[in-house]
């Protein structure tokens, strides 16, 4: 059944998947709001049904961690972090501090966000050390994506996991079924970056300016009175649900809460509500926008037919989560994948989180963390991996990392 909301979703799709031969100053948000504008325009999806399909306790948790991130990205939270991790000795243990560092980074910031504040510690890590920061700028994008797995509110897709598909703890569901793939895979991470850093390179030269300083103007305790009551509301939550207590806090309130003292008690609230990331922002909304009207005209539907009703089977959500990914993004597959998945079994749900993560290292494309990367590396004067150097470092770590996730989620799925 061909609808107009499946031709401009197939469209939206395309351009997505096409989008590194699109003029530079076309970005994904802009193909995405404007599919929305057309179908809202087409009368596709009525405002009053693209409101209500919006899921705005994702969007609230997206923009109060942009805040917390950003903020502490302008008090110089990686100028001090670089500074420490450069002044190790071994430049073994700087790897695996760095490593560390910015999965944890990526648990609880999003991986987005670790991406933004890890760059320039990579780089001021490879200027120290006199290494070449390809191979650490490659490890960064690994790290951020693995280490954002196993925590319900990593990355987009797994907030949209966790707030639909109905978990009783969603902590302590990730991290019960995803910790030990993801710590064997940052364990792989650490071995394989190890081997690609063979030789010293010249001095790397940046200009780093731009960097924040921890001695700047910006008050520095919001920012980290903020960070730390996010853990502590979303700590408080998991330790609640597991206790039985059934009042739960939502993602969305816990962020938007957390981030307050930027905004009450910092002295650059003006400067960090205009580095939130607007633009991801706009893709959310979109993108709900979409989904919801691609669901309802009933397209996906039709064309499933019977295959819906597998689309719970383990070896199916690996490999759509997979390649869908390449292709459309993570964020919208998986978004369109929970609309149209008939139940919510949990290790299904782990597969479709893990798997989706992790495709996330197949390409540059593949994660927005990896373009945050090479956009803020080039910011800083470095020049950054290209789109096969990169796939040909990330494939070792692609194909261990969802080996590992698939046969745990399946070995742990057949002992209940």
């Amino acid at each position: 059944m061909i609808t107009i909301s499946l031709v401009v979703s197939c469209l939206i799709f395309f351009l997505i998947a096409i989008r590194q031969w699109l003029p530079a100053g076309v970005r994904i948000w802009h193909i995405m709001t404007a599919g929305a504008l057309t179908l809202l325009a087409l009368g596709a999806i009525s405002p009053r049904e693209a409101f209500t399909a919006i899921d705005w306790n994702v969007i609230a948790y997206l923009f109060g961690v942009f805040a917390i991130g950003a903020a502490l990205y302008d008090c110089g939270i990686s100028h001090a972090i670089g500074d420490r991790i450069a002044s190790l000795q071994s430049p073994n243990l700087a790897l695996a501090v760095l490593i560390a560092a910015t999965a944890l980074c990526a648990a609880v910031l999003t991986n987005d966000a670790a991406a933004v504040i890890g760059t320039p510690i990579v780089l001021m890590l490879a200027r120290a050390l006199r290494l070449s920061p390809v191979p650490l700028l490659i490890a960064l994008c690994a790290t951020v994506t693995v280490g954002s797995m196993m925590s319900p509110v990593g990355n987009p897709q797994n907030i949209l996991i966790a707030t639909d598909g109905r978990m009783a703890n969603p902590l302590a569901t990730f991290a019960g079924w995803l910790a030990v793939p993801t710590l064997i895979s940052l364990a792989f991470v650490y071995a394989w970056s190890r081997y690609l850093i063979t030789t010293p390179a010249a001095p790397l030269k940046l200009h780093m300016s731009d960097l924040p300083d921890p001695a700047n103007e910006a008050r520095i305790w919001p920012a980290y009175l903020a960070l730390a009551v996010l853990v502590v509301l979303i700590g408080a939550d998991s330790l609640a649900r597991a206790v039985g207590y059934d009042a739960h806090l939502p993602f969305g309130i816990a962020s938007l809460m957390a981030c307050a003292p930027v905004f009450v008690f910092g002295n650059r609230r003006i400067q960090t509500l205009k580095e939130v990331d607007w633009p991801t922002l706009a893709f959310f909304v979109s993108m709900f926008v979409v989904t919801g009207a691609l669901l309802q005209s009933g397209s996906l539907q039709a064309m499933l037919g019977p295959l819906q009703s597998r689309l719970g089977e383990l070896p199916l959500v690996a490999a759509i989560s997979f390649w869908a990914s390449q292709l459309f993004s993570n964020v919208p597959v998986v978004d369109m994948y929970l609309k149209l998945l008939p139940g919510r079994e949990t290790p299904t749900l782990m597969m479709l989180a893990g798997i989706s993560t992790l495709a996330g290292n197949l390409f540059i494309i593949s994660a927005a963390s990896n373009v945050i990367v090479v956009q803020q590396a080039e910011r800083f004067g470095a020049s950054p991996f290209t789109f096969w150097q990169f796939t040909r470092a990330a494939l070792p770590i692609t194909v261990v990392s969802v080996a590992v996730t698939y046969l745990w989620i399946g070995w742990i799925s057949g002992l209940l």
